[in-house]
């Protein structure tokens, strides 16, 4: 077994946990529609990194989703000790999940990049 796999399951064992709380326990109007992208614990199980996303919304809802979060974190964690069942249960840390914004930004660079010369060679070297 890899040194990380016990934190990589853990990981899944949270989101999969919050992911079910946030649908159908927390009704705080904020948290309404949010995704768990990810989860990353670290190595010594002191820290679980979350990160979410709202299904739509802006800049504002993003701000109001994280203290949504923030808000009711004591209940997320309680219950991630319960349903998890570890004996140390991780702080949790929430995050906004920028990586499909970066990969949408680099997606329109890309696309605006001009189409490269043809010059008849299958590697395109000379």
């Amino acid at each position: 077994m890899k040194p990380f796999a016990r934190t990589e399951r853990i990981g899944r064992e949270i989101q999969e946990v919050l992911g079910s709380l946030l649908v159908i326990e927390v009704r705080d109007p904020r948290v309404q529609g949010a995704v768990v992208t990810r989860v990353q614990v670290t190595a010594d199980m002191s820290l679980a990194r979350i990160y979410v996303r709202p299904l739509q919304g802006d800049e504002q809802g993003r701000q109001e989703l994280l203290k949504g979060l923030a808000a009711c974190r004591g209940f997320l964690r309680r219950e991630v000790g319960r349903r998890v069942r570890l004996l140390r249960v991780p702080a949790l840390e929430f995050h906004y999940d920028e990586v499909p914004d970066q990969v949408a930004r680099v997606t329109d660079l890309l696309s605006h990049l001009p189409p490269p010369a043809d010059d008849g060679s299958p590697d395109g070297s000379s």
